[in-house]
């Protein structure tokens, strides 16, 4: 077997674990393995940061959107189409790394990944988006698992519909204490479903159900306030974005799928009439 540098065998078994070494160079790179120790070591260095690459990759895919990119998405323009260059200015050459350039751009992504993977198992001072957490008590946990069952049959949203408004009202002050009024909020482009009413952490809470146009469930929801209630403004939960707002008594937040670009204005209506 023909001698190799570090680098070089860096690259030709970074090459064998992305499964691009020719049949030739495989079997070679193998036999080595089995009697080298050295290269053995190597092997199972770039193993664990591909593995490390991948699970911080799979990460960073599970992080939830944030509503202010939502809105930037939904609000931007349309591309522009792509201008197709003339012929004859076309690159004459195809554009296909080497060998050598695939390896080297093997190791520097390795190289990368192993820094990426680094910066974010450090603790961070602030994040965009803090999670719920348990000094809120239980009951955020509760709205998004209750929200995440009860929007999906989307037949059965409501427990009182929406044409008996009364018992509504009635049924719900009765059981939460608070008073209340069902805000209109057909300018916000939802109809009004019905009502709901359920525990989190604890607590009865009310729960009025809007839908929109496109078929989103968008959920009123209000309770007494607790003496632990820890005030936020905006969290996403996964998919879920939750925003708030607090009167010296209630507790108020609206509840909906973090793809839903006017969930702050429908909160600040929501304020003024409810």
């Amino acid at each position: 077997m023909a001698a190799s540098g570090g680098e070089a065998l860096h690259v030709r078994l970074s090459a064998l674990l992305d499964g691009q070494a020719a049949a030739e160079e495989r079997q070679d790179l193998e036999a080595r393995l089995q009697e080298d120790p050295h290269a053995q070591r190597v092997h199972e260095h770039l193993a664990r940061g591909s593995s490390r690459g991948r699970e911080v990759f799979n990460d960073l895919l599970k992080e939830p959107v944030p509503l202010d990119l939502v809105r930037e998405i939904k609000t931007a323009p349309q591309p522009r189409k792509a201008v197709r260059l003339p012929s004859e200015r076309r690159f004459p050459f195809p554009l296909k790394p080497t060998a050598r350039q695939a390896g080297t751009a093997c190791l520097l992504l390795f190289v990368l990944g192993g820094g990426l993977g680094y910066m974010l198992g450090q603790p961070s001072a602030a994040t965009a988006h803090p999670p719920v957490a348990d000094t809120r008590g239980d009951w955020l946990n509760d709205i998004v698992a209750h929200y995440r069952v009860f929007s999906r049959p989307t037949d059965r949203l409501a427990e009182l519909p929406a044409t008996d408004s009364a018992a509504i009202v009635e049924w719900l002050l009765a059981n939460t204490g608070v008073n209340f009024r069902i805000p209109d909020l057909s300018g916000n482009g939802l109809t009004f479903q019905g009502a709901r009413l359920f525990v989190a952490g604890g607590t009865p809470v009310g729960h009025l159900v809007y839908t929109s146009a496109e078929g989103e469930v968008i959920g009123l929801l209000f309770r007494k306030n607790h003496p632990d209630d820890d005030g936020f403004s905006e969290l996403i939960r996964d998919s879920i974005a939750l925003m708030s707002w607090k009167s010296p008594t209630t507790t108020y937040i609206v509840v909906g799928p973090s793809s839903a670009a006017s969930l702050d204005e429908i909160a600040a209506k929501a304020a003024g009439l409810i």
